[in-house]
């Protein structure tokens, strides 16, 4: 939010944008759920538009200096389907496949980008959890995400694989997970901006290993209610993928 230019290296610098307006998001779902014994399918047809869409947008400053700054950079829209599969192969072990394809569309207000503004993107996500044990898991996730279009340019296609083990302890109410992000560190983040008066490309390496710990109590029987949520793929910092 600060107005004020602050310089990150002798290359680059950044400024903030207090005039910055929030996003709003329509959201279309047609949703079918079909369940086979322990076993289950869905399908989802989507369709979401979003307005004043904030992105981090690059321009030229000084003689080999670029200028970083979060704007509203207009409209974006993604329409397509989204496939879910959860099996049990056996007692321990329970899969969960998610896939997203659909056509992602940047309405860019700035006009800052050359080419195509369009892209057919697609994600994968492959959760395993195996149940060592009553009070013992461990998770093994795949996760693979395509390339896509963006205000300026282009992102590359990335993946990764998470690993964390969870043991519950003192009745249940003692959860202690210790987490492994990136564990083959294969994440790799490339953006290639290209416009009439700039030419960037940005490699990120996210630092490995990335080994976090965490424990929590439960002082009564409160219960977490259950959401659906996406993966966000936030491995890269100082961006929005």
């Amino acid at each position: 939010m600060e107005p004020y230019i602050t310089y990150r290296d002798f290359y680059s610098a950044e400024i903030g944008n207090p005039d910055i307006r929030p996003e709003y998001i329509n959201s279309f779902e047609f949703n079918y759920k079909k369940n086979i014994d322990d076993h289950s399918v869905s399908a989802t047809l989507f369709h979401r538009s979003r307005k004043d869409k904030i992105e981090r947008l690059r321009v030229p400053f000084e003689a080999g200096v670029t200028l970083d700054s979060m704007a509203n950079v207009g409209h974006d829209y993604a329409t397509g389907l989204e496939l879910s599969v959860q099996i049990q192969p056996v007692r321990i072990w329970h899969i969960n496949l998610n896939g997203n394809i659909y056509h992602y569309k940047v309405e860019n207000e700035f006009k800052l980008g050359e080419g195509d503004e369009k892209s057919t993107n697609y994600d994968i996500t492959w959760n395993n959890g195996f149940d060592i044990g009553k009070f013992t898991r461990i998770q093994l996730d795949g996760n693979f995400v395509g390339p896509s279009v963006t205000t300026q340019g282009r992102t590359d296609s990335f993946w990764y694989v998470n690993l964390a083990i969870r043991q519950q302890l003192l009745k249940r109410k003692l959860t202690g997970t210790l987490a492994f992000r990136d564990v083959f560190n294969s994440a790799r983040y490339k953006s290639d901006i290209n416009t009439a008066d700039l030419r960037s490309i940005t490699r990120i390496r996210p630092k490995y290993p990335l080994v976090m710990l965490s424990l929590s109590y439960t002082f009564n029987n409160y219960k977490t209610k259950t959401a659906r949520s996406r993966e966000n793929h936030d491995l890269f910092e100082g961006t929005n993928h």
